[in-house]
Formats: structure tokens, sequence, C-alpha cells
């Protein structure tokens, strides 16, 4: 009785016996935890095996995005590339091997971009700066035209 009094009162049952950690909880048990949290806490249901158990937490932990809710507020794993997200769409940071270009984790840059090595984000290259290619063309296209330009000798065709 006095255990449906601290629930219903959403003060935390962590002093009450229970071998949960019931903070922030408004609904919690024993064997799963919390079901429900206060207002402005994430719900963050961690799986070990076929069992699961609850947790209000005030932010998600890595790897997982805050979704708020009408009837509560839950946290949400990022996608399967993705180490850190703002949704399941657009990943902030990206697990190792993947880049990060517009939100996106991709197994390596597209093309006009370069990886910057320590955040591994693709970044647009500079129009002033050239690969290269590009600079062997432009060398290539000048010899080229100065070999056009070279006066023909009379009777050296």
């Amino acid at each position: 009785m006095i255990l449906a009094i601290f629930l219903l009162s959403g003060l935390s049952a962590a002093g009450t016996g229970l071998g949960a950690n019931c903070t922030g909880c408004v609904i919690c048990s024993e064997e799963n935890g919390c079901s429900t949290c206060q207002q402005r806490l994430f719900l963050f249901i961690r799986r070990e095996g076929i069992r699961q158990y609850g947790k209000c937490v005030p932010d998600c932990p890595l790897g997982f995005f805050g979704i708020r809710g009408q009837d509560a507020n839950r946290c949400k794993k990022c996608g399967a590339t993705c180490e850190s997200c703002f949704s399941q769409d657009f990943c902030i940071r990206c697990k190792r091997r993947f880049h990060l270009y517009k939100g996106k984790c991709l197994p390596s840059c597209p093309p006009g971009t370069l990886t910057h090595q320590s955040t591994r984000e693709c970044q647009e290259r500079n129009p002033r700066q050239k690969s290269r290619k590009d600079r062997k063309d432009r060398r290539r296209q000048r010899k080229d035209r100065k070999l056009e330009r070279r006066p023909q000798l009379p009777g050296s065709q």
C-alpha cells in the first residue's frame, strides 16, 4: 500500500526495498524497472537477451535519440552505421569505417568531397583546390595550345 502511494505521487520508490532503481519513475517494478517516467525524462529500455529493463534518464545515451510524445518520452536507437544522431534519419557522428556526409553515414565520401581525417566528415572540395588529375589535364592542354601556335617553317610539311 505504501509503495502504491509513492508510485502514484511520482516520488522515487528506490528507497522502499525494491531491487530496481526507480529514480524518476512514475510506475516501476523490480523485474522490469521503469515503465513510465516523470514528465521531462526519457524512458530508456535496455535489452538483455529476452529481458528488458526500463530506466528514466534526462538525456538518451550515445547511440540513441530522444522522441518527445504526448503520452511518453522515449529513447530510440540511431541507425546501424550511426554512433550519435538527432533522429533516425540524421546522424551527427558515424561509427568506425563510415564517413559523415549531410547527416548520412557512407562507406566513402562522394566525388567532389574530401575526408576530414580527425572527424571522418566529408567536406566539399574548395573550387580553388584542384585535384592532381585536374592540374595534369590543364598542363597538357597548355602544352597542346603552345604546339598549335608554333609557326610552321616553309616546306616542313
